[in-house]
């Protein structure tokens, strides 16, 4: 379960612009500027949060794609004796046995994406083979990871199959979904790529759930469907930190190669949420993404306990003012599944 911690600040790394992939729906994919993050640009984010928790995630584009300025921005951390962690969401296509070897080393935890069984996300994302080789390269290791899905009309259906094909995987503890968002190529090919449909959200999460439960039966491992298993953690308290993510409390910092910052990734082409530039000009404003609240939700029987749709995809979605979002449908299918 996410978890808000007063003490600790998210620093999203953008190690790199530039990406092998071209997935259907990215949402960087009308981002022209393809360019990498240097040391300097990192190293002065850091120094400006020295005296805080921090929370260090290397995303991108395709991160790895930058692998040494992780491993310099890792190395600097200890240099210095800062207070952090590391994590990561990579396609896992740049997964090399060396990779694979210093990620262990450099304790970082590791998010990799994939959208569905080999035939899905082929078509989705592409260089399925490259991912299945990486992810077999961090088992090598020992690395234990979670799956990300984006979940489209396209890939739903053949979720609960994913389930199956992370645990011939071996090595994925859970799977997580992440809604389609209406921003970059998303937005440009609405003919190819489009939403699920509440209905295709809440069948996919039930076999989903179904499918996991008879490998357990099966076999006693255990994959953890991500929504789910936070409801049923929410579920058990009678009221909970409401924040959905640190940017939605004003503590998230995602920083371009460039140094321009802004709360959250998916806003990074909105002038609204620009937050300053960590080279040219600083202190950094401090944004908070408002969350929005349809008047739905107060009457919701998990309303105590649910922290609510993630604020950046209902701006993107333009779903601020629905009584019923596509979050609010997964959320609520979560619920009323952890309560079986």
């Amino acid at each position: 379960m996410f978890v808000i911690s007063k003490d600790i600040v998210l620093i999203v790394l953008w190690t790199t612009s530039r990406c092998n992939l071209a997935c259907k729906y990215c949402y960087a994919g009308s981002t022209p500027l393809k360019t990498d993050m240097d040391f300097e640009t990192a190293a002065q984010t850091l120094d400006l949060f020295s005296d805080q928790h921090m929370k260090i995630q290397f995303a991108g584009g395709e991160p790895l794609l930058n692998y040494p300025l992780i491993c310099q921005v890792v190395s600097y951390v200890k240099e210095k004796n800062y207070d952090a962690s590391f994590q990561m969401q990579t396609n896992g296509t740049c997964i090399t046995p060396e990779i694979a070897a210093g990620l262990k080393k450099m304790k970082i935890a590791l998010g990799v994406s994939l959208d569905g069984p080999p035939e899905v996300n082929e078509f989705t994302r592409g260089k399925t083979r490259a991912v299945i080789a990486g992810i077999g390269c961090l088992a090598d290791q020992g690395m234990r990871i979670n799956l990300n899905s984006v979940v489209t009309s396209y890939s739903v259906s053949q979720l609960p199959k994913l389930v199956n094909f992370a645990y011939y995987l071996g090595n994925v503890g859970g799977i997580g979904l992440d809604l389609l968002r209406d921003a970059g190529r998303a937005r440009d090919q609405r003919a190819i790529i489009k939403k699920a449909t509440p209905e295709q959200i809440k069948t996919a999460l039930t076999k989903m759930v179904e499918t996991a439960e008879e490998l357990y039966q099966l076999t006693g491992k255990k994959i953890v469907i991500r929504e789910v298993h936070e409801a049923k953690q929410r579920l058990k308290m009678t009221a909970c930190n409401k924040e959905y993510c640190y940017a939605s409390c004003g503590r998230s910092y995602v920083v371009l190669p460039h140094g321009d910052v802004y709360p959250c990734g998916s806003l990074i082409e909105n002038p609204k949420y620009f937050m300053g530039n960590v080279v040219k000009a600083r202190p950094l404003k401090n944004i908070a993404i408002v969350k929005a609240e349809p008047q739905a939700c107060k009457t919701c029987d998990y309303y105590t306990v649910c922290p609510g749709g993630c604020p950046s995809r209902l701006i993107l979605n333009d779903e601020t003012k629905q009584d019923a979002s596509l979050d609010c449908v997964l959320k609520k299918a979560a619920f009323e599944l952890a309560e079986q």
